[in-house]
């Protein structure tokens, strides 16, 4: 789809208006001398949308079986024009065309909020991924789902504090682990990641392996390699051979059965359909073929999953003539940025790909950063993969396993408050109630060691969050500190929205400097209440259920916001002491 320009708009809206009013006579004339039905308004609604509404089920079947207009077509708000249909007779003539019903369908993003470079595997009918962590602690999260469209976090694969502080404790904001790889072998789960470390470290890239018999954890210390490239992955040939592979393109290298050791070196085997940033590689052996799996393009709107084949391992490998087999070529489309793949079969011989992808508001600002798609593939009779049938990303498909739907896990959801690079046991915990205890170290967050806050991932672009914060009954020092709620990408950008001795205040952090601040008076002596509504770049903060401010240009919470470093993670929302209070929140509201 596109945008109408300055020479279509009036013929556009003309032809929006007449589908609305269901005037199929006007919408046909204008199709045939003027309009162009890839056309679509600011809010990416096609005709087939305005159709619906204007409830002309002939109108709404000529442009579905002559213009090839798409009922699961989502605009900026993620409404398709199979939505709109609901309840109508539209609805039933959708779930012909489309071959499933809006009861039994899912929609992408599968994980939303900031789950970047996902990584799948099967067990038996239980299925497992893993996503980039960056310096979060703990370290790359671990979800288990048994219908691939639910998930639940069930363990970290780096969970203890001291390595943590060790290998994550200087890295700056968005380094730390990327693109992580989860694999099974012989009853033991095994994840690598890249190690990402400063630009001035004797190894600027480094893997990292740890496996457990069990999937959720407990982990073994990881072991770190000195090998450059990103995005590791490990392939067990059906000899025992183990291998790992890394970027550029798809470099191969032989590793020991544990993956503490590596057997030779880095040999490329392919590299790539582009030749424009190969990475994310991934091997999978089908009916006697290697098929090698990559991202290209950046990470940006040219991101795309490309593949090539051989009977060799080592090679030579044949380009797939459908590459690439995903790509958003819609400058429109919601759902941008789709590549780094990971393809899984499912145990009645299906095959699914989970990928990353952006939101983006205004077609401009990724604020959740990279969430984590779900689609099917198909093989052509020359055996050649194709995901969602060569159309791009979906937005709605129908449920891999409907019979299975709320089913997700009986693994406990172990999803826990995140700290960057490490967690201070002495200075935070949490109590049984989910009750967040945070004792202040001194830092501010724009400072690589301040331990004194915790955050998770934004979930979506309108959400709203509530904490009431108090001093606990022990603690008898004078309140010196600033404390409240942190809207949080890293230390180079973040809000906060708290409390001194004698004001309540708000405050922007960009690139080392504090560029806008509000204040009132306040003497703080009890419990506040901060409550902040989220939609979009807009957010409202009240403070003890009384509206105190309106920012409607909140762009630094997100990679866009400002070009320094390796800024790859996502909006983030927490709580936070700066000072040497001790302080007790507990969160009151969740709304997404």
């Amino acid at each position: 789809m596109n945008l109408y320009t300055s020479k279509t708009e009036a013929t556009a809206k003309r032809a929006f208006e007449a589908a609305g009013n269901g005037d199929e006579a006007l919408v046909r004339h204008l199709i045939d001398h003027s309009f162009q039905v890839e056309d679509c308004d600011e809010e990416g609604n096609s005709l087939l949308h305005y159709a619906v509404k204007g409830k002309n089920q002939e109108l709404v079947a000529f442009l579905v079986e002559r213009c090839s207009l798409d009922p699961t077509w989502s605009n900026q708000n993620m409404v398709t024009p199979y939505d709109l249909a609901k309840g109508t007779p539209i609805e039933a003539y959708f779930k012909t065309v489309c071959g499933f019903g809006l009861e039994d369908c899912y929609r992408n993003p599968v994980q939303r909020g900031m789950h970047p470079d996902p990584s799948i595997v099967r067990v038996g009918e239980d299925y497992y991924m893993v996503n980039s962590s960056f310096i979060y602690f703990p370290g790359i999260p671990i979800s288990h789902s048994r219908d691939l469209v639910h998930w639940n976090v069930i363990g970290y694969a780096v969970t203890d504090p001291k390595w943590s502080e060790e290998n994550l404790g200087k890295l700056e904001g968005g380094r730390g682990f990327w693109a992580p790889d989860i694999s099974y072998h012989n009853g033991r789960f095994y994840i690598c990641a890249t190690l990402r470390q400063n630009d001035d470290a004797p190894y600027i890239q480094t893997q990292m392996v740890t496996s457990s018999e069990f999937p959720q954890g407990p982990y073994e210390t990881p072991v770190v390699h000195n090998v450059l490239g990103i995005d590791p992955s490990i392939f067990t040939d059906d000899d025992g051979k183990r291998y790992m592979l890394v970027n550029r393109g798809a470099r191969i290298m032989e590793i020991s059965e544990d993956g503490k050791e590596i057997l030779s070196e880095p040999s490329l085997i392919w590299y790539g359909h582009s030749g424009h940033a190969p990475e994310g590689p991934h091997l999978l052996k089908k009916d006697g073929y290697y098929y090698c799996f990559l991202a290209e393009g950046g990470t940006g709107k040219g991101h795309m999953i490309t593949v090539a084949r051989s009977r060799n391992l080592f090679g030579p490998y044949e380009p797939c003539p459908f590459n690439p087999i995903l790509h958003q070529k819609d400058e429109m489309g919601v759902i941008q940025c789709c590549g780094h793949g990971k393809p899984v079969q499912t145990a009645d011989g299906r095959w699914f790909v989970v990928y990353l992808c952006s939101r983006l508001i205004d077609s401009k600002w990724g604020m959740l950063g990279r969430e984590t798609c779900l689609d099917e593939i198909t093989w052509t009779l020359e055996g050649w993969p194709v995901i969602n049938q060569g159309k791009g990303p979906s937005y709605m498909a129908p449920l891999p396993f409907p019979q299975k739907t709320g089913a997700i896990t009986d693994i406990p959801n172990q999803e826990v408050w995140l700290t960057p690079r490490t967690r201070d046991e002495k200075r935070i915990w949490e109590e049984e109630d989910g009750t967040i205890l945070i004792r202040g170290d001194k830092k501010d967050l724009c400072e690589k060691d301040c331990r004194s806050l915790l955050v998770k991932c934004q979930p979506d672009f309108k959400f709203d969050v509530e904490f009431v914060m108090d001093l606990p009954e022990e603690e008898n020092e004078e309140f010196t500190s600033d404390a409240g709620v942190t809207l949080y990408y890293d230390e180079n950008t973040y809000i906060k929205f708290g409390v001194t001795k004698d004001e309540v205040f708000l405050t922007e952090y960009i690139d080392n400097a504090y560029v806008r601040t509000e204040k009132k008076p306040y003497a703080f002596h009890g419990p506040v209440t901060f409550r902040v509504e989220t939609d979009g770049l807009k957010r409202t903060f009240l403070f003890n259920n009384s509206f105190l401010w309106q920012w409607t240009d909140v762009t630094s919470i997100c990679s866009e916001g400002l070009v320094k470093g390796k800024r790859f993670t996502g909006a983030m929302y927490g709580v936070y002491v700066n000072g040497s209070n001790l302080l007790r929140w507990r969160q009151h509201s969740k709304i997404q």
